[in-house]
């Protein structure tokens, strides 16, 4: 028996190698068993000394087992070999090697027990592992070893919870894994090994992120991804696991790819996956593995054909696959592997035979992978992975059981399914993929009971589903919780019209306005702007329905008339809250006919009418009828009730035969369509006053009120039935457009590109954006993209898209907010900011960027200026001094505190200048007084943001935010730091002009740098940035290696400043690069003023750029592409503080220069040395530019040294 388990292990090698595994399998399960049985006899001195031998046949033949998909017999040998592995130990408890085995196999254990679907255990294995890899690594930091072990491992565990749904917990251990990973290839670039990890988990992030919605985050992982796993498979194309590799991240960018609705880039990725993997698979045709690949993407190609509708080749493709995975099924029966693969294609095939009303073979599909699933649960009842599809499938049965018309076999089947998924969730309630089948079950089977007419149970079932979400919720369950809430909504509306009982009505109406008002949190936090308007409307009309059933149980008319007035106040609030002008306008309509309600009531409210107030309803009557059709009925009733009382008096006689020939003609005016219970009242009025006891008149007269007051009783049913109409609407559009906004492209997916019938005219306001039929490449790939930046349409803020074709009857909306990701978890919005008002008129474009002079320091968070009454009045001779001369002034990130703005746009306002007036921070401070000079109010969230004020001429100021903090500015421990912008503003100035602006750090950032260069022809740079030289690096490689075609400026306004009470003074260099031909391409550095012999000043940067410069070609227009000129700032208190004597002397000498008229003469003047020495001494900038002046004018002599001197104190 001590040699049984080596004999055995031997025996079974070469079975397997025969390919004889079912013989091979029997083999192992007896070494298995006898080599437990020896591990626990002490005395087996023998099989002792046959450990090392025996952990590492256990080892080998668990990942034979694990790979040939018998996972409960590669569990066996995985555990038993970390059994040997801690016998091992026991025997050298520091021995590395043995504690490395250990942790590898609780490694592959953990990856066994997650594909078993045994996700706690997995996890707990997982975690074991990476316990004692850490600790390893710990004893051996710099052990590359043990780095790559510990990755592996958080690798493996942000795959596990990534299938438990702990999705912020997958995405740390992902980005952690790809850190170490990243560091390890830093470290070894030629590592082929390290390439292939980082390009393994980028690609798990990818699935990761795509899962989270992130789409274009995801891509950008695959793409990575990709490109690492393709540049490996050039190095060594013949390798057959890279070559596997490429085929994997082709075929996950293909699901992307087409789940964004880019069919036909997600079909050539599947293609190129298809055709390496059928590669692989013709040099190798056993290999089990290409097998299941190939067969995997043509499942994949098939759910892309099925969802455009190209029902041949889906069907083809996923028999393909079928045929594939049932081959493999027959050749080795007891794999659990080859029997889930073989139901998922069976369940999609019978998703597709639905849509192709292929009822009952859809049906066999179902039920055949249905049997397939629950077979594979019952050998493994604790398998969640078996759980979640078997709960899928009987999902999809009750789906098709409904469509057949089988309800009570549908409910049934729905009430397993929830059975069942309602058990996973109670393992896992936090789980997000447990929550959308939960509710997806739930919203499903609700449907049903509401379509059966059992209203109250229906409304239960919603409910139910409301209960299981927990924050923070997914995309994958955020819509299925909004669909419950607007089913209840539908459902409580609903019932309030069929309920007969008044107070039944009520409480529907009631519980219909509680769910609005209780969720609104929800849709504004996941931003669902289209779901949002809809219930918020749904949610006012079910309020004023219910205040309008509450007038009809009061028979007070004054307490009549207080509950119209609260129903007109929620008529009016809806009406802000309509976007659509005929609704809109319906509101007004219909608040008028409140108004005329509530008087009439009022007018009747005394003992004798108030004609006075009869004859006001009438007119809000009259002003209601225009678009309220049932306030005509009240006009008509009320302004004939008007003519007869004003020619009648209750207590007086009256000319019975006259009144007679009133109520006639009043007949004869009343719809056909009035209750005839108010006609037959008009026809007694004249009966009324025949009677001669006036008890008896009066009476009568209370039966004529009573009468009256019905007619408020039938016009006010189903007051707001155009809601009810939009929510049925949102359930039954005629085609469901899905918008993405990625760099100035509107791209529109449809879910059924074939609703959409004839030319489709897309606009936003009154402005087209699309206006012809869909063509036959866009029908197929469910995808059409509108280029804002080709029609020249710019966002100026949020938008609602509009849908309209010939003959549809309602137009379908989609907000847009064009938020896109810029960077990594950064989100932002371009929008437009119109300036075209006389600011550079067909001309070059003047700027002048400043570098100025300030202390700035940190405090509460934010950084903020050292400023006096001295610093006001630099600021403002600045500005006076290039009033004329420029049309945009740009001063220094921080340079302009919030106190300024009012003087600045003073400024611009009379000069008809732009001023990007810096930055500051929000504080608290200021919150409230934003609104009076900004374009829009600034709330607490605004809080800590860096923004830019554009100070705009004969406009309120608008401003961009900061997205990017530079080091100083970010958040460390227990520091706040600045709060990310989320608004970004370029400036229109005429047709083709257009300037962008970035706040320092920000420009750095390639995306968003990107998004904005190939609009703008301009980008101003404000900055308090202590190392500019990266800057301009950036921006010469962009001109040098342009994004996009045409000319392009780049303009840095950079500070000299100090930091907090440290006295270096720091920033500098302010300059402009711009496009240039190839003849002056060497002097771009001409345009950065960098300091002379290390001496910091203040000055202002004057540019005149033209927009008509070609690079490519001397032409007549535009030859000079930018001609600059510098304004020297000197303080007299700095110049005094030098030397008083040789200020005094610095000073004189520039009222000389400024007073000079005789070109001669001043070039004596600076040719003098001692002249040349004392400007060298205050400005070694200027002393270098009044070098070789021989050739020059007057004024270009003066313009050397043009200045402004700021007084002191």
């Amino acid at each position: 028996m001590r040699e049984a388990p080596e004999r055995y292990f031997q025996t079974a090698l070469f079975l397997i190698q025969k390919k004889r595994y079912v013989e091979a399998l029997k083999s192992l399960d007896n070494a298995a068993e006898v080599a437990k049985i020896l591990l626990n006899d002490p005395d087996n001195k023998f099989f002792q000394t046959k450990l090392k031998t025996n952990l590492s046949n256990t080892f080998t033949f668990g990942n034979f087992l694990y790979n040939t998909g018998r996972f409960p017999q590669a569990q066996n040998f995985y555990e038993l070999s970390v059994l040997i592995s801690q016998k091992l130990l026991e025997t050298n408890a520091e021995n590395v090697v043995y504690q490395s085995n250990v942790a590898i196999t609780l490694n592959n254990l953990g990856t066994l027990l997650k594909n078993m679907g045994r996700l706690e255990e997995a996890k707990e294995k997982y975690e074991k592992a990476l316990q004692m890899r850490q600790k390893l690594l710990e004893t051996n930091p710099k052990k590359t070893e043990y780095q790559s072990n510990v990755a592996m491992t958080l690798n493996n565990l942000g795959t596990l919870l990534k299938n438990m749904g702990r999705i912020e917990e997958a995405k740390k251990m992902y980005e952690e894994a790809l850190e170490k990973r990243e560091k390890l290839l830093k470290k070894y670039q030629k590592n082929l090994a390290y390439q292939s990890d980082v390009a393994t988990t980028l690609n798990n992030l990818g699935n990761l992120l795509s899962d989270m919605g992130r789409i274009e985050e995801a891509k950008q992982r695959y793409e990575e991804a990709l490109e690492k796993r393709e540049k490996l498979l050039n190095k060594d194309p013949k390798n057959l696991t890279y070559q596997s590799d490429v085929a994997t991240t082709l075929n996950n960018l293909g699901i992307l790819l087409k789940n964004m609705g880019s069919i036909e880039d997600a079909k050539e990725r599947y293609k190129e996956a298809l055709e390496i993997r059928e590669k692989l698979l013709n040099k190798d045709p056993e290999n089990v593995v290409y097998q299941s690949e190939v067969a995997m993407t043509l499942n994949n190609l098939g759910t892309l054909y099925s969802d455009v509708e190209n029902i041949q080749e889906a069907k083809e493709k996923y028999e393909k696959s079928l045929q594939i995975r049932q081959k493999l099924l027959a050749t080795d029966t007891e794999n659990v592997v080859y029997q889930s693969e073989v139901a998922m294609t069976l369940n999609n095939l019978g998703v597709l035979l639905k849509n192709m009303e292929n009822i009952e073979e859809a049906q066999q599909r179902y039920e055949n992978a249905l049997e397939i699933y629950e077979k594979l649960l019952k050998t493994d009842p604790e398998n969640v992975a078996y759980q979640a599809h078997v709960g899928g499938m009987l999902n999809n049965i009750g789906n098709l059981l409904s469509d057949m018309g089988s309800i009570e076999e549908a409910k049934q089947t729905y009430e397993k399914a929830l059975e069942m998924r309602e058990k996973l969730l109670k393992t896992d309630p936090e789980n997000v993929t447990y929550q959308s089948y939960v509710g997806t079950t739930f919203n499903n089977l609700g449907n049903l009971l509401s379509d059966m007419g059992s209203i109250e149970e229906a409304k239960q079932t919603y409910e139910k589903a409301l209960e299981i979400y927990t924050e923070p919720m997914q995309c994958m369950t955020i819509g299925r919780k909004s669909e419950s809430i607007i089913r209840l909504i539908e459902l409580n509306s609903k019932k309030a019209t069929t309920e007969t009982n008044p107070f039944n009505q009520m409480r529907c109406l009631k519980e219909a306005f509680q769910l609005c008002k209780e969720n609104r949190e929800f849709y504004l936090k996941y931003e669902l702007k289209h779901e949002r308007k809809l219930v918020t409307e749904a949610g006012l009309s079910a309020y004023i329905d219910f205040l309008i059933k509450n007038v009809r149980l009061e028979d007070n008319p004054e307490k009549r008339a207080k509950e119209y007035e609260k129903a007109i106040q929620y008529v009016e609030n809806l009406g802000k809250v309509e976007d659509d002008e005929t609704v809109s306008k319906l509101c007004s309509s219909d608040a008028c006919y409140l108004r005329g309600r509530k008087l009439v009531n009022e007018a009747l409210a005394s003992r004798q009418p108030d004609l006075e107030l009869l004859k006001q309803a009438v007119e809000q009557f009259q002003n209601a009828k225009e678009t309220y059709e049932k306030a005509n009925v009240c006009f008509c009733v009320y302004i004939g009730l008007l003519k007869i009382l004003e020619d009648v008096n209750e207590l007086e006689e009256v000319d019975v035969p006259k009144l007679k020939e009133l109520v006639k003609k009043v007949l004869e005016t009343l719809p056909e369509d009035v209750n005839p219970s108010i006609r037959v009242s008009f026809e007694n009025i004249p009966q009324i006053f025949e009677e001669k006891d006036k008890l008896t008149r009066k009476e009568l007269l209370k039966k004529l009120d009573e009468r009256v007051s019905a007619i408020e009783y039938k016009a006010l049913e189903n007051f707001f039935g155009h809601i009810h109409e939009k929510i049925k609407d949102y359930f039954e559009e005629p085609f469901s457009p899905n918008l993405i906004y990625e760099n100035w492209k509107l791209k529109v997916t449809f879910d059924d590109p074939e609703k959409v019938k004839g030319k489709l005219m897309i606009k936003t306001g009154n402005r087209i954006l699309f206006n012809r039929a869909l063509s036959k490449e866009e029908i197929e790939k469910h995808l059409l993209e509108i280029d804002y930046l080709k029609i020249g349409y710019f966002p100026k803020g949020e938008d609602e898209i509009i849908f309209t074709t010939p003959g549809q009857k309602k137009p379908v909306l989609r907000p847009i907010d064009y938020f896109e990701s810029v960077g990594r978890g950064n989100k932002t919005r371009i929008f437009q900011c119109d300036c075209c008002n006389g600011v550079c008129v067909d001309r070059d474009l003047k700027l002048a960027a400043v570098q100025l002079k300030y202390n700035a320091y940190g405090e509460n968070s934010v950084v903020k200026l050292t400023t006096d009454d001295a610093y006001r009045q630099k600021v403002m001779t600045i500005l006076d001094a290039v009033k004329d001369e420029a049309d945009i002034v740009v001063f220094p990130e921080f340079s302009i505190p919030f106190e300024y703005l009012e003087e600045i746009q003073k400024f611009a306002d009379e000069n008809e200048v732009i001023v990007v007036a810096g930055s500051h921070y929000v504080t608290e401070g200021k919150l409230g007084e934003y609104g009076k000079i900004f374009s829009r109010e600034f709330e607490e969230e605004d809080l800590r943001k860096n923004i830019s004020p554009v100070v705009i001429p004969s406009s309120k100021i608008v401003h961009n935010e900061k997205l990017l903090g530079a080091r100083e500015e970010r958040e460390i421990y227990f520091k706040e730091g600045m709060k990310a912008g989320k608004i970004n503003h370029i400036f229109k100035l005429r047709d083709d002009l257009r300037v962008g602006l970035m706040i320092c750090y920000e420009y750095l950032n390639a995306d968003l740098r990107n998004h904005l260069i190939p609009a703008c022809d301009v980008i101003v740079v404000p900055q308090t940035n202590p190392s500019p030289k990266r800057f301009y690096e950036t921006a010469k490689n962009d001109i040098n290696n342009p994004p996009c075609s045409g000319n392009r400026a780049y303009i840095m306004a950079n500070g000299i400043f100090t930091l907090e009470k440290n006295e270096e003074t720091l920033g500098g260099s302010t300059g402009i690069v711009s496009t240039l031909d190839k003849s002056t391409y060497g002097q771009q550095n001409e345009g950065i003023i960098e300091p002379v012999d290390e001496v910091m000043e203040q000055f202002i940067l004057l540019a005149s750029i033209s927009k008509d410069f070609n690079p490519a070609k001397d032409t007549q227009v535009g030859q000079i592409p930018i001609k600059t000129k510098l304004i020297h700032i000197f303080e007299k208190n700095e110049i005094f503080s030098c030397s008083e004597d040789k200020g005094k002397q610095f000073i004189q000498l520039l009222e000389t220069i400024a007073e000079c008229k005789d070109r001669n003469e001043l070039r004596e003047i600076f040719n003098s040395e001692e002249n040349k020495a004392t400007i060298k001494i205050f400005s070694p900038l200027m002393h270098k530019h009044i070098q070789n002046l021989e050739e020059l004018t007057l004024d270009e002599m003066k313009k050397k040294c043009c200045c402004i001197l700021i007084l002191a104190e």
